[in-house]
């Protein structure tokens, strides 16, 4: 654990990058009102501080552009998860295979492997149901074992928009 640890430098980057969003979000509200600034600047004093011991800086920092990428795709299995549901609800022949899988997964505990979760139920006829010492827990509709082969590369994705270590603890590059 003690590896994940941020330096006061990277913790204090964080502090700042939150004030500015926070404050620009009040500025955007108040419409930067003069009688408001007063009560923004206590905000922010109270808010900053407790949203860093609320939701801790992540070890790895999250790449924007890496993040916003996987968006499409996002949007594209969402899609194609509730079709598929769909299909195999209506069809007369009912063709699921229902079952558990648990699926060992690199990325490290926190958001990254939250949204990663999250990502898993919106894949066809998948659920992510919990994580456990390094696995995620998967029902499957067709647990025949297809369903690992097409989390790896969206593990990988997720993986590389959170700068986490690869396969073989190799770290991604900028």
């Amino acid at each position: 654990m003690e590896g994940l640890r941020m330096s006061r430098g990277a913790h204090l980057a964080t502090g700042l990058r939150r004030t500015g969003v926070l404050a620009a979000v009040w500025l955007a509200l108040t419409g930067a009102a003069p009688d408001a600034l007063a009560a923004g600047a206590l905000a922010l004093a109270l808010a900053v501080p407790l949203s860093l011991v609320l939701l801790a800086p992540a070890p790895h920092p999250v790449r924007l552009a890496r993040f916003a990428a996987l968006a499409p795709g996002f949007l594209a299995r969402s899609f194609q998860g509730g079709i598929d549901v769909a299909w195999r609800a209506l069809h007369p022949d009912l063709p699921i295979r229902p079952g558990w899988i648990e699926f060992p997964t690199r990325i490290e505990d926190g958001p990254a492997r939250l949204i990663f979760g999250s990502e898993i139920s919106l894949l066809p006829g998948t659920l992510s149901a919990g994580s456990e010492d390094g696995a995620l827990y998967v029902h499957a509709l067709d647990a025949s074992g297809e369903v690992e082969g097409s989390l790896r590369p969206r593990e990988d994705a997720m993986a590389r928009a959170f700068s986490q270590p690869r396969a073989g603890g190799r770290e991604e590059g900028s």
